[in-house]
């Protein structure tokens, strides 16, 4: 997802100040939220106006408002992201490994997979390999259909 250009962050930022009936109004120049130097008023309401734009412009796309954009982590980055159809589910199985189902919304295709918990460098990661499965009421369909 692009950039907000700063004046849309503004302006609903200066909504946001106003729709909370902030006595001070969006200009008054107020300490920041975690204390500090003078800022107009409707800066501390920035981040909370940025995170209203993001959730509009997903649902606009018919998306959940998620993190998913190429800021998120870098394994992300140079993605283009599209309607959500996937649902995982992970567990630890108590021996240091971790099973999981990937479910594609209206098909009986599944991917299982397993893996160990590792640290690359100083990051955690789930390192696991995939195989196809398929549910119950799916079995014996074709794969490639």
């Amino acid at each position: 997802m692009s950039t907000i250009p700063s004046e849309v962050v503004e302006a609903g930022a200066r909504a946001l100040c106003e729709s909370y009936n902030d006595p001070r109004g969006p200009d008054a120049m107020v300490e920041t939220i975690r204390g500090g130097a003078l800022v107009p008023n409707w800066q501390n309401y920035r981040r909370a106006a940025a995170n209203v734009l993001i959730a509009a412009a997903y649902a606009s796309k018919g998306l959940k408002p998620h993190a998913l954009n190429d800021q998120a982590h870098p394994c992300l980055r140079g993605l283009q992201f599209g309607q959500e159809i996937y649902d995982v589910e992970i567990y630890g199985d108590g021996t240091g490994q971790y099973l999981g189902q990937v479910i594609e919304s209206g098909s009986p295709c599944r991917i299982v997979f397993r893996g160990p918990l590792v640290r690359e460098g100083n990051m955690k990661l789930i390192r696991a390999r995939g195989v196809q499965a398929w549910s119950a009421e799916g079995k014996g369909t074709d794969a490639s259909s």
